[in-house]
């Protein structure tokens, strides 16, 4: 028996197509897995700075209540922190940290004197270039000794929707 004109075909001639389209693709899906994982740290990357932003905001509230109750005491006065409302809000100073909505609460009669200045609660806004802060400070007498009062600083920092909060507190003797 004899065939004639038996011709075996190739078929092979779209395999190199093939082989290409799948490397491509692998190609393809590692660039976007590398890509979203990039653009994840980035914006991660941006959130520290937020977060650290308004870390920094809040320890101005914490920084700036602290020296108005040391540095700005006013005359008959026995320190500064009853006295905060005025101190930030006088002529002069800066309007990028001047205090807004101070509000100062005696907790008991007469606890907002100037002159003892044991029992007050003082609130504050402020904006410091586009950080701004809220200060809640509390002075009361120290529960455990008649003799010392307790200072208390609590300050939220704000950032681009970012807050931080800090709180600060210490124990002083009261002027005899």
């Amino acid at each position: 028996m004899k065939i004639k004109n038996c011709k075996i075909k190739n078929s092979q001639k779209g395999v190199s197509l093939i082989i290409v389209f799948l490397v491509m693709t692998v190609m393809i899906a590692i660039v976007l897995s590398i890509g979203t994982i990039l653009f994840n740290e980035i914006k991660i990357i941006g959130a520290i700075g937020n977060s650290t932003s308004a870390f920094y905001s809040a320890d101005t509230g914490i920084e700036k209540t602290s020296y108005l109750d040391r540095k700005k005491i006013p005359s008959g006065g026995s320190r500064g922190f009853c006295d905060i409302c005025n101190s930030c809000n006088q002529a002069g100073v800066s309007p990028d940290t001047f205090c807004s909505n101070c509000v100062a609460t005696p907790i008991e009669v007469n606890g907002c004197d100037l002159a003892t200045c044991r029992n007050c609660y003082i609130t504050y806004d402020a904006i410091v270039a586009d950080k701004t802060y809220t200060v809640y400070a509390l002075v009361a007498p120290d529960p455990f000794n008649a003799n010392y009062s307790v200072f208390t600083i609590n300050s939220k920092g704000f950032f681009r929707q970012t807050i931080r909060q800090i709180e600060a507190s210490s124990t002083s003797q009261v002027n005899p």
